[in-house]
């Protein structure tokens, strides 16, 4: 059997089925399978500031009168021709950098989105515009997943737990002066009609407050069914849940440790991989 519900569900179904802490399970009178206290432990995930501007350029969507047309006129278009603005992902660029000259890899990530975005798009603003996403790419801080009721459909609990450590602030302090620094060019600078987030936040206490305040999710989360073989690995090398007979799971809830970048590849790998291990041992017996 697979499981395979990502690294929020797939350790809620766990637990649900008494795999997992068993204090924690007993809370919600769930009987214990198997004692397996590293389920829903070790969440990872990308903290993820976003830059954003308002700007009359004709180029950016948003809501606004010019806005709209345009989105009109690119329907048309699409129809026509299967090209122009309607075929963006709206994150139409991005770049991986260093804030240490020092470092041996980058350790942030810039999106730069054709959109003005507050809060994942769930508050519309008028007027058109565009953002910049900067995250850290290797957080020290670890979150976790538990259960609020045995209610299978009930949500989890979700604490990512972000910033929890102070190196994770101080890395995502210097990619936002990097990022500013960027958006701060001739060239970027005159497509701003007002900058709608970071308007006065110019000392380090300044930034550090914005950044508490607005850090949110780029959706990256992972680790919350580590693979390994320490106290809290909850599946082996070949993704087997640990003392469960018969069970995987192929998600990014086995990656140990949060990759420098975005998760959908690497996931897509694992399931690559499961696949292979799994026919190889079919094949043996």
């Amino acid at each position: 059997m697979i499981l395979s519900s990502g690294a929020f569900q797939s350790p809620q179904l766990l637990m649900l089925s008494g795999v997992g802490d068993t204090a924690a399970l007993a809370k919600h009178g769930i009987a214990t399978t198997h004692h397996l206290p590293g389920v829903g432990q070790n969440l990872q995930d990308h903290p993820d500031f976003v830059f954003g501007f308002t700007s009359d350029a004709p180029y950016f969507a948003g809501l606004s009168f010019a806005g709209i047309a345009r989105i009109f006129k690119g329907i048309a278009q699409y129809r026509r021709e299967r090209r122009g603005p309607m075929t963006s992902n709206i994150a139409e660029c991005g770049g991986f950098l260093k804030t240490r000259p020092d470092l041996d890899v980058p350790d942030i990530q810039l999106h730069f989105c054709m959109a003005m975005l507050d809060d994942h798009a769930r508050k519309p603003r008028w007027g058109t515009g565009f953002s910049c996403h900067v995250c850290v790419l290797r957080p020290k801080s670890r979150g976790r997943v538990w259960l609020q009721s045995a209610d299978p459909l009930a949500a989890p609990a979700i604490d990512p737990n972000f910033f929890g450590e102070d190196a994770d602030v101080d890395t995502m302090v210097a990619g936002f002066k990097m990022t500013r620094r960027l958006l701060d060019a001739p060239a970027l600078k005159a497509l701003q009609s007002s900058d709608v987030f970071t308007e006065g936040v110019e000392t380090d206490q300044d930034i550090r407050k914005v950044l508490r305040e607005r850090v949110d999710t780029v959706y990256h989360p992972v680790g919350t069914c580590k693979m390994g073989v320490d106290a809290i690995a909850v599946v082996d090398p070949k993704l087997k849940v640990r003392g469960v007979e018969g069970l995987r799971i192929v998600d990014a809830s086995i990656m140990p440790t949060l990759i420098g970048g975005n998760t959908n590849a690497p996931t897509i790998m694992i399931g690559e991989k499961a696949a292979d291990m799994i026919k190889a041992e079919l094949r043996a017996n």
